[in-house]
């Protein structure tokens, strides 16, 4: 089964669909501009210019594999370490956070009440823009959750171990209505939800 958004391995996938799919994208007009010199005798026809049009979103897709091309799924033996410690947090894998001035690759993200806690294990990756970065989304989304971000894998897990012991405390008191067209989303849901949207 292909991985999703937010599940373990959607680089590895998206990156090999987006390369089949941009393989096609760009032989359709190769295949109009062939038939139609043959057809035709010429260049000099319609089916040139569709062919050229045609070219567009075949280029589009080609960024998108090129955006792929560097972005590599967690190992699998850290993903079932860290996974071994999920419990009942609400978990978001490989986020590729975009932004206007820069980007931030979180390799696991958990959200338990009002905390929410990523991990990021590219030393590259600065960690307060990524924190900054997500919590200003977040908020800007009408959630007040405290954001914080740890490059340590052991530290993460002791993290998420915390979060497991103390969740109910962590989710009590916290009132959420769903807004319309989510109804069945919870709150944690829907924070996994708006991190997914600012991610490729």
């Amino acid at each position: 089964m292909k991985a999703k958004k937010g599940e373990w391995g959607y680089f590895d996938a998206e990156r090999k669909r987006k390369i089949a799919q941009s393989v096609i994208l760009f032989c359709i007009p190769l295949l109009i501009l062939i038939t139609s010199r043959l057809y035709f005798g010429t260049q000099k026809n319609v089916m040139t210019v569709v062919a050229m049009v045609g070219i567009v979103p075949a280029c589009m897709s080609l960024v998108s594999v090129i955006m792929f091309m560097f972005r590599k799924s967690l190992p699998e033996e850290e993903y079932r370490e860290l996974s071994a410690h999920e419990g009942d947090l609400t978990v978001a894998y490989e986020l590729y956070m975009t932004s206007e001035k820069r980007n931030a690759l979180v390799d696991c993200l958990a959200v338990c009440g009002n905390e929410v806690v990523g991990y990021v294990s590219d030393p590259k990756t600065d960690l307060q823009f990524a924190r900054d970065h997500l919590q200003k989304m977040l908020r800007a989304d009408g959630f007040k959750v405290s954001v914080r971000m740890l490059g340590d894998r052991k530290h993460f897990i002791e993290r998420l171990d915390g979060l497991n012991a103390h969740a109910e405390d962590l989710r009590k008191d916290i009132r959420y209505e769903a807004p319309a067209g989510y109804e069945g989303y919870g709150r944690e849901d829907m924070i996994r939800h708006c991190a997914l949207n600012i991610s490729l």
